[in-house]
């Protein structure tokens, strides 16, 4: 059985996983608003060759940015599915326990209504096969 605090680690990871991909986001919106600024404030005609090398490396470290976005994504996505996993595996396994709990009370409850009672060997035997 897997532990509770497995799920709480996965949700953690999930959310700075999220969180660092928000910031990511963030900066490259931000670099693309600096490149679209600078195009606005000059023509072709008026920029230098090193003006040229810097709009080009701007370009480059959004292209970089987005690219690292991308790969946050997926990751994100991936901890949603394992979180998603790690709930659906915990519900089978309550879902199990509830079944057998119910299964020993409608048991104990066959034992009160007139059936000699159960010695502790042969609830034991009965619980072994039920498993």
């Amino acid at each position: 059985m897997m532990e509770t605090t497995g799920g709480y680690q996965d949700i953690s990871a999930l959310e700075k996983s999220v969180a660092n991909a928000g910031s990511q986001l963030y900066t490259m919106a931000h670099k693309l608003h600096a490149v679209e600024r600078s195009l606005e404030q000059t023509t072709m005609e008026q920029m230098d060759e090193m003006e040229v090398l810097e709009l080009l490396e701007s370009m480059s470290e959004v292209t970089n940015e987005y690219q690292n976005l991308r790969k946050d994504i997926r990751e994100v996505q991936q901890l949603q599915r394992d979180v998603s996993s790690s709930i659906r595996y915990q519900m089978r396994s309550m879902q199990q326990t509830f079944h057998t709990l119910k299964q020993r009370i409608a048991s104990s409850q066959k034992n009160r209504s007139g059936r000699k009672p159960e010695s502790e060997e042969e609830q034991r035997a009965r619980g072994a096969k039920s498993k």
